[in-house]
Order: C-alpha cells, then structure tokens, then sequence
C-alpha cells in the first residue's frame, strides 16, 4: 500500500500533463474565487448605486417641491 502510494506521488510528480493539470485547476479556481469575490462587491455597488439613485430623486422632488412654493407665494 505504501510502496503504491510512492509509485504514483512520484509519478505525477515527473508527469508534465499533470503538473500543467494542477497549474491550469489552480489558476482556474483562484479565478473563480476572484469573480466570487468581485460578484459580491458589485452586489454592495449596485445597492449603493441604487440608494443613491433613491437619494437623488428624493432631493430632485423636494427641491422642485420647494421651487413650487417659491412660484405659488402670493408675498411676490
């Protein structure tokens, strides 16, 4: 069981196909890894993107609202 073992730690140790194998898996999973990561900061981005969007229209309607009040005063 051991010397088996040996055998094949030391054969896909000299093996070029499996040594490109585990670099192409590495790279693919830190790349993946990485697109997880950036998915959940473009989460929190689009959530801010959104509450400033909802802020803006806010002070838009207030302002307008304000400029109506402005126009409507009979103190002219």
């Amino acid at each position: 069981d051991h010397l088996l073992n040996q055998i094949l730690v030391e054969g896909l140790a000299n093996s070029k196909t499996f040594q490109r194998f585990a670099v192409w898996s590495h790279s693919a999973f830190k790349e993946v890894s990485s697109k997880s990561k950036e998915v959940k900061v473009d989460d929190h981005i689009n959530k801010i993107s959104d509450a400033s969007k909802s802020f803006v229209q806010k002070m838009r309607d207030d302002f307008q609202k304000e400029m109506q009040k402005i126009q409507n005063d009979p103190k002219k």
